[in-house]
This record gives C-alpha cells, sequence and structure tokens, in this order.
C-alpha cells in the first residue's frame, strides 16, 4: 500500500511538472514579446528590467530564471523575431551560400533592430560580462556560419585557395557595420540587392 502511494506521489509530481512546463514557456515568450514592443519606442539604455517585467505581467525573478541581465534579454528577444528565425534557403553553391548570408545580416541590421544593435554594442563595451552575451548570441555564430561557408568554397575552388578566411569575413562583413554606424538611412534595398553579390565578386577564383 506504501508503494501504491509513493508510486502515486511521484506521478502526480510528474503531471504538476508537466503542466507547468506550458506556464513556464508561455511566461518567457511573453517576456520575449514585451522585450520587442518596448525597443520600439525606447533605447537599450533606457530599457529597465522592471519595465520589462512589468508590460509581460512577470516578476522579475521569473526574468532572471533565464537571463543574467538585460543585454541577453534584449539578444534573445531580437533572435526570436519570425523573420530572423527562419531558416535561409538551400544554396546552389557555396557563393549563393554567402550572399545569402549576407543578406540575412543586412536584413537583420536595417531599421530598429539596427538601431538596437548599436545599442548593444555601446553597453556591451563597459561590462565584459554583456560584451560576451553579445559576441556569443549574435556575432560568433553569426560569423562561422559565413567562415564556413568560404572554407567549403575554396575546397569546391568558388574562392581563391590563398584567402585569410577570418580576414575575408572581416572585409565582407565590415562594410556592412560601417555603413549601419556612419549612415544608416543608407541601408536601402539597393544596398541589400547588390553588396553581397560585389562582395562574394571579389573573392571569387
Amino acid at each position: 500500500m506504501a508503494e501504491a502511494a509513493m508510486k502515486q506521489s511521484s506521478s502526480e509530481q510528474s503531471d504538476s511538472r508537466r503542466r507547468g512546463r506550458p506556464r513556464s514557456q508561455k511566461s518567457k515568450n511573453a517576456i520575449l514579446k514585451a522585450t520587442n514592443a518596448l525597443l520600439l519606442r525606447s533605447s537599450v539604455q533606457d530599457l529597465s528590467i522592471e519595465a520589462i517585467a512589468k508590460k509581460a505581467k512577470v516578476g522579475k525573478t521569473t526574468i532572471y530564471r533565464w537571463w543574467p541581465n538585460k543585454t541577453a534579454i534584449v539578444m534573445d528577444a531580437l533572435v526570436s523575431q519570425p523573420g530572423i528565425q527562419s531558416p535561409l534557403p538551400t544554396p546552389r553553391n557555396n557563393a549563393e551560400a554567402v550572399i545569402m548570408q549576407l543578406d540575412k545580416l543586412i536584413r537583420l541590421l536595417d531599421g530598429s533592430n539596427g538601431e538596437t544593435i548599436i545599442q548593444l554594442f555601446s553597453e556591451a563595451q563597459a561590462d565584459e560580462r554583456a560584451q560576451k552575451i553579445f559576441s556569443d548570441t549574435f556575432l560568433t555564430p553569426l560569423l562561422d556560419a559565413i567562415e564556413f561557408s568560404i572554407e567549403e568554397g575554396q575546397k569546391s575552388k568558388e574562392f581563391r585557395a590563398s584567402l585569410d578566411t577570418k580576414m575575408v569575413v572581416d572585409m565582407l562583413c565590415g562594410p556592412i557595420f560601417f555603413r549601419l554606424m556612419s549612415r544608416p538611412h543608407e541601408m536601402t534595398n539597393d544596398f541589400r540587392d547588390n553588396y553581397p553579390k560585389e562582395a562574394v565578386r571579389l573573392i571569387s577564383a
């Protein structure tokens, strides 16, 4: 009888955990949605954990259950946006893969998202932990994907074998970030249509 009671208790606890997970995910989604909504009318510097919690209708402890600081929340909120999460189409070759990756970067940095990225980058300079989150969440996955496509393109002789891949990644992405920082109004459809193709042409074999 005692064994049956223990099994029932264990089953109830398991059911309770299963029931709790959807609520937890719902709260997490509400936090990300609230963060994106607040960023439309507030800078990263002015945004606060308190404001996010109030907008999402959760406690601050709920937020800190998933994120160590504001930078981490904002980065996750950005990458959770539907257009950002969409996978790229299957490229015909590595040159097309790089073009698609550069195109996605330009789209990500266009408009209000670009302003948020600039603010995050600025804020991260004064906080080593925030800088690591910015790099790990945003920069490193993006740059690694482009570097991989270049290396594969060298193997297939699409790109020059003598290229230093890390330097090429800097050369390809640098002008995009420079335009974002200095002339954001020129992050136009024309730039998005032409720059990736021209950049890939310059490194082609």
